[in-house]
């Protein structure tokens, strides 16, 4: 649960991913068959999380929208819904201020330009792993804010 927990800093999917760890671990093999049950949990729950990870940023691309759409498709003689639309693109544009200038790069070359992790991998020459915990790090970062807003 601290591993999921401090990753997601979300309490109800470490809650999933944890119960979901334990049933593959209890499925796989025998425990007494294997020299370090720990190392082979621990190896599940890693790619757990790397694959829960990527099945979050493909659902959150999929339902985004570039902000700028968005003012292009509020009518022009709605007012309210355009000064909306402006004010919810200044607050993200703050949001994403927030991150570093690496990891921003990275997040908008995925949600913006549409690049895979691996292709940004190549572009930037850095492992798949770097662009994993940076995108990581940026859907955690929004996650919060969205959470926020919404409270």
């Amino acid at each position: 649960m601290r591993f999921f927990t401090r990753q997601l800093g979300n309490q109800a999917d470490a809650d999933e991913l944890a119960q979901e760890a334990f049933t593959r671990f209890v499925r796989g093999a025998p425990a007494h068959a294997l020299s370090s049950p720990q190392a082979y949990l621990t190896r599940i729950a890693t790619n757990l999380l790397r694959d829960f990870v990527a099945r979050g940023s493909t659902l959150l691309s999929r339902r985004s929208m570039l902000l700028e759409d968005d003012l292009a498709l509020v009518a022009s003689n709605d007012t309210h819904r355009e000064t909306q639309a402006r004010e919810d693109l200044a607050r993200w544009k703050l949001i994403l201020g927030k991150l570093s200038p690496d990891t921003l790069d990275i997040f908008l070359r995925n949600r913006v330009e549409g690049q895979t992790y691996v292709e940004i991998a190549q572009e930037l020459d850095v492992p798949l792993w770097v662009v994993q915990k940076q995108m990581l790090k940026a859907i955690k970062h929004v996650v919060a804010h969205r959470e926020a807003d919404d409270e």
